[in-house]
């Protein structure tokens, strides 16, 4: 068994689409967006980064995302989200994962670790997957059709942004 299936199994984490040989692959279930400026449309000049994880989660006959968002060398957050759209275009969003007025406000200090961890579910999808299911964000994510955006105060239309894969 390789290190990261073993990891994995301690922490509690499924290992279905694991391989026990050579490099691991993420499961089948799991998704992640490494955030960095440079993804940005245009690029945005930045030392913060991120990353952002997801988990599909089967609740009765429906799906949740469960999520974290980790950041790096980022203050001023103002939100996040995904959008719809493949690498290097913009799109709309369909769904928030941080909302300041929520938090009475942006984040002022910096950020380097958690930022924040929730469940995403069907009644929170906006834009063109309002009134939608999350087994159609998840068909999206599958078509590299989706990404991870984190506004500031310094850049308002995104400091860091990452696709979903």
């Amino acid at each position: 068994m390789s290190i990261v299936v073993g990891a994995l199994l301690m922490l509690g984490i499924g290992t279905a689409g694991i391989t026990t040989t050579g490099l691991a692959q993420i499961p089948y279930n799991q998704f992640t967006a490494k955030l960095s400026g440079s993804n940005e449309v245009p690029p945005v000049a930045t030392p913060g980064s991120g990353i952002a994880s997801f988990q599909i989660v089967p609740i009765g006959h429906q799906e949740v995302l469960n999520y974290e968002l980790n950041l790096k060398n980022i203050k001023g957050v103002t939100g996040a989200h995904i959008h719809s759209g493949k690498q290097g275009e913009n799109g709309p969003v369909v769904a928030g994962l941080f909302n300041p007025s929520n938090m009475n406000g942006p984040s002022t200090g910096p950020i380097n670790g958690l930022f924040t961890a929730e469940t995403l579910t069907s009644s929170e999808l906006t834009g063109p997957l309002a009134h939608k299911t999350i087994d159609i964000l998840v068909d999206m994510i599958r078509n590299g059709d989706a990404y991870v955006n984190v506004d500031t105060t310094q850049n308002q239309n995104g400091e860091v942004r990452g696709q979903i894969s």
